[in-house]
């Protein structure tokens, strides 16, 4: 067997910490299934053979494909040789061109009959889609996934069949979010998975589960069923939907009979008796049911379609005074964050691992909500964000820019795509079906709003807007809000502006904290660490303190490349809590330290202990108390005395003192110990550590982890500044 590596070095020259990508590309056939009833989805991820030139007879069948690479998917179209620079234009250039990806396969003869799809995650960013030489499916939109309808073209009779994509990655005005400026790279390639589906000609197209007039006591599940009959033939079904539980066991079911005409797809609503007392989902309890539907032909079952789903009821409070989110019926504060789903050199195209390794680093952060900026994510993503408990507000493409009508048609298309693939998770709580910053174009947000209440009328709406003026500041200025505008969406939600009242409620500031100039790079000076952390803690105790404001996402997670560089850093946007290679910086610990010290424990010291450190310490804490120690002299035991409104604010020490040493902060609850953080001197670098982020990988050909060198000195100590240059093979 042969084998392909991909090795992407993640280093930075004068950062302390570097990540490396490994993934091993098998040519292995990696048909895993999963059979629930008469349906079928196999993996087809692996396989794959690829060219980055554009073949006029890219799709034929008598195509000599022997050169092609022997690539799995998710996959890069290119890997790019650096990360920023003055000429990272190029690299960001490198991958605007059309590809060719092709797969050779065979079905048995048990297949013919069947219907069978092959489904496309996310391809960037137009998408041709030939099977033995037949154009069948053409897709535009590099977020939002698509399937492809092989019945009438896929042999089943022993021969090869040959599927063949060719992928436009070049720019596309036309097409959202380009046609300005964009604020992000969509990067190139087959970027999520591929799968092949299954299932007899009557089988379940989609399944839209609510809960209407949920209760704490009590709520009855309502499945909407779209059946698609691809035969020729008219007949009558039972469609039965049966709700479980996390262990498996039933919960409550319901069934009818239904007419499913020939060549039509049919909508069929089942309603279940009430649940008593239902497990509702919460960010502290993400309890998931699964809801089974499946469809008879008398005794004999059709097809079998699994739906998951939490039972949780939301509201976002309009009073004058109550601007909060509640969820059950309990207040919460939306700790958010904005995400870009981005890694270094490899783009997009990564495992559903790391997609969910992301959900993962959030949560862990002590945040709740992450908006989806600015375009659909990753299937995988959401899912982790149903199963740990985190807030979602969800947004088709778009950054400050409305095209065309063909592009206006383009952005419909990819808002019912999203609402469509990602209406039954639980997480999601509001969806924006307006552009991100746009100038008010309002017959056409009326529009797309009006596509998101008929998609889906149990979720409430959000548009972003850039900055506008408040009322009374100028009625002339051109960002002011007119009146109805405002109204368009259901929340007001707004960058970068913290007003005392609200010109409308409910309202969220959607990005805050535009410190992005240097301060938040990870190998900045202390001082410049805390201003990075100031700005962040500045607007989550103001929306704290003010209960006409439901929250606020800090922009952004992680750091990212952008097209734009309007912060002359080199085409990185150093924004993030953590960098771009998922290392923390020290402003993640203002989100982390707000977490219930029964769930974790914080002490942390934002300083490194250096000569260059700055004189003002900042320990962030959910303890009560904390006294800090140079060389094991106290320089006092304090309380939280900096951004009052936070439930654990920030301890500032004044005036200390740089001794060669160590500075050790100690944690105290009701006055006993329970933790500390202590930062050394650092000695010269003389060793490199390396850490993997997982030991095991799945021998699948799509697998890869991230691996973190670190450098230390003689005693084991991380250098911060360490600006040696380093050559990893």
């Amino acid at each position: 067997m042969k084998w392909k590596k991909q090795i992407c070095i993640m280093l930075c020259l004068v950062m302390t910490c570097m990540n490396l990508y490994v993934g091993e590309l098998s040519q292995v056939y990696a048909q895993t299934s999963t059979d629930t009833g008469q349906r079928e989805t196999l993996n087809f991820n692996t396989d794959w053979l690829y060219s980055s030139m554009d073949y006029e007879n890219g799709a034929s069948v008598r195509l000599d494909d022997s050169g092609f690479d022997k690539v799995s998917v998710p996959h890069a179209n290119t890997i790019l040789q650096s990360h920023k620079g003055k000429d990272f234009p190029n690299e960001i250039a490198s991958y605007r061109f059309v590809s060719w990806y092709r797969r050779h396969f065979t079905l048995p003869e048990n297949y013919a009959g069947r219907h069978i799809t092959v489904d496309f995650e996310g391809v960037a960013t137009i998408a041709d889609v030939y099977l033995n030489g037949v154009l069948l499916a053409n897709h535009k939109g590099a977020y939002t996934g698509f399937s492809v309808d092989i019945t009438d073209a896929v042999y089943t009779d022993g021969r090869e069949n040959i599927l063949a994509v060719r992928v436009d990655s070049q720019r596309q005005p036309q097409i959202p979010p380009e046609g300005g400026n964009v604020d992000y790279c969509l990067f190139g390639g087959i970027v999520r998975d591929v799968s092949m589906t299954i299932t007899e000609p009557v089988h379940v197209e989609r399944v839209f589960v609510t809960t209407p007039e949920l209760t704490k006591q009590s709520g009855v599940v309502k499945n909407s069923v779209d059946i698609s009959n691809h035969s020729k033939q008219g007949k009558t079904y039972t469609v039965e939907t049966t709700v479980l539980d996390q262990d498996g066991k039933t919960v409550v079911s319901a069934s009818k009979q239904a007419e499913i005409p020939a060549d039509t797809l049919t909508n069929v609503e089942i309603t279940t008796e009430a649940v008593a007392n239902p497990h509702l989902w919460s960010t502290d309890d993400p309890y998931l049911y699964t809801a089974v539907t499946k469809i008879k032909d008398g005794a004999t079952e059709i097809d079998t379609y699994q739906t998951r789903f939490g039972m949780r009821f939301i509201e976002f409070r309009s009073q004058a005074n109550d601007g909060s989110f509640y969820l059950n019926g309990e207040k919460t504060e939306i700790v958010g964050i904005n995400r870009h789903e981005q890694w270094p050199w490899i783009g997009r195209a990564v495992p559903n691992k790391l997609q969910q390794q992301d959900a993962d680093l959030i949560k862990a952060n002590g945040i709740n909500a992450v908006r989806c900026s600015h375009y659909p994510q990753d299937p995988s993503f959401l899912d982790r964000c149903d199963e740990i408990g985190l807030l979602v507000f969800a947004e088709p493409p778009g950054w400050q820019h409305i095209g065309n009508d063909e592009w206006k048609a383009e952005f419909k298309k990819n808002l019912e795509e999203l609402i469509l693939r990602d209406r039954n998770h639980p997480s999601i709580i509001s969806w924006a079906p307006r552009q991100n910053e746009s100038k008010a174009d309002l017959p056409f947000n009326r529009e797309c709003e009006a596509i998101s209440k008929e998609l889906d009328p149990t979720r409430p709406t959000h548009g972003v807007r850039w900055e506008f003026a408040l009322p009374g500041e100028t009625e002339n200025n051109p960002n002011h809000l007119p009146d109805d505008e405002t109204v368009v969406n259901d929340i007001l939600t707004v960058n970068y502006r913290y007003p005392e009242n609200p010109p409308h409620i409910p309202y969220i500031v959607t990005e805050h904290s535009n410190d992005w100039w240097g301060d938040g790079m990870s190998w900045t000076a202390d001082e410049n660490a805390i201003k990075f952390i100031d700005s962040f803690a500045e607007v989550v105790d103001y929306y704290y303190g003010n209960d006409k404001v439901a929250g606020g996402f800090g922009w952004s997670m992680f750091d990212y490349n952008n097209e734009v560089n309007y912060t002359n850093t080199e085409y990185v946007f150093y924004s993030g809590l953590y960098d771009i290679f998922r290392h923390e910086k020290p402003v993640s610990y203002l989100y982390r330290s707000q977490k219930d010290p029964e769930d974790e424990t914080v002490v942390y010291i934002s300083n490194n202990w250096t000569s260059e450190t700055s004189s003002t310490v900042y320990v962030m804490s959910n303890c009560d108390e904390i006294e800090l120690f140079v060389n094991n002299t106290s320089k006092g035991k304090i309380k939280p005395n900096k951004y009052l409104s936070l439930p654990h604010p920030v301890y500032e020490f004044k005036g200390i003192t740089y001794e060669e040493g160590e500075l050790k902060a100690v944690g105290y609850i009701n006055g006993k110990q329970v933790g500390e953080c202590v930062r050394k001197t650092p000695g010269k670098a003389v060793r490199l550590i390396a850490e993997a982020d997982y030991n095991t990988l799945t021998a699948d050909g799509t697998d890869m982890t991230s691996v973190s060198v670190t450098a230390v000195d003689a005693n084991g100590n991380r250098v911060p500044f360490a600006s040696n240059r380093v050559n990893v093979s």
